[in-house]
């Protein structure tokens, strides 16, 4: 354990890094961090933690606060969606940050940190649709925010966007109720449109949706 602490206290230099992709450096680096410092709580990964945390936030500098893809952390980087999907960001990448930044906000003090990540998953929740689920792009570089498709998954791209709604409802001590609504009816909309049974072998298989079908 020390030999690591002291790796991150005395290597580990978010300043230096280039492009990186928001989603998989929260989930992975910055829940890194707060977890080494939630088991510890040894001040040299908070401190890191919150240094990585607020390169982050560039991300979010869209008209509707729905991050873009991928930033440079070091300072003055610019933050831009990935090239192949240049105008959208990705459903599950939107809906995935929000428990760590909490926790973040949580343990600094730094009540932005929610603030930002929590609009940005209310903002796409804001356009509700009837079964629950949402498609795979949003279009988060326009001043309306938009479906860019409409293609539903449950696999990747889709995912973890509604797994987050129950881990954020169960990180708030199960007060607020909206997203395990949120999560409910999404549940009921997989349980309805995309649960199908096989024949004539009467296997049991999750479908992905496009364009109502």
């Amino acid at each position: 354990f020390w030999e690591a602490r002291d790796w991150v206290k005395d290597n580990l230099d978010f300043s230096k890094v280039g492009t990186i992709s928001v989603f998989e450096t929260t989930i992975r680096n910055l829940g890194g961090l707060l977890s080494a410092y939630d088991l510890s709580h040894d001040a040299v990964f908070l401190e890191k933690a919150d240094d990585l945390g607020k390169r982050l936030m560039k991300a979010f500098g869209t008209p509707h606060g729905v991050p873009f893809g991928e930033t440079e952390l070091f300072d003055d980087g610019q933050s831009y969606n990935t090239g192949w999907h240049s105008n959208t960001a990705i459903l599950s990448e939107i809906g995935s940050l929000q428990v760590e930044f909490r926790y973040l906000a949580r343990v600094t003090g730094k009540s932005e940190y929610a603030t930002i990540a929590m609009r940005a998953l209310d903002e796409v929740l804001k356009l509700q649709t009837d079964s629950g689920l949402f498609p795979t792009f949003i279009h988060n570089t326009k001043q309306t925010l938009s479906f860019g498709n409409s293609a539903i998954s449950i696999g990747a791209m889709g995912d973890s966007f509604y797994e987050y709604l129950l881990k954020i409802w169960l990180q708030g001590g199960k007060k607020e109720s909206k997203y395990r609504e949120m999560y409910d009816k999404a549940i009921d909309g997989i349980m309805d449109k995309l649960i199908f049974m096989s024949r004539p072998n009467y296997l049991t298989y999750v479908a992905e949706m496009n364009m109502g079908t």
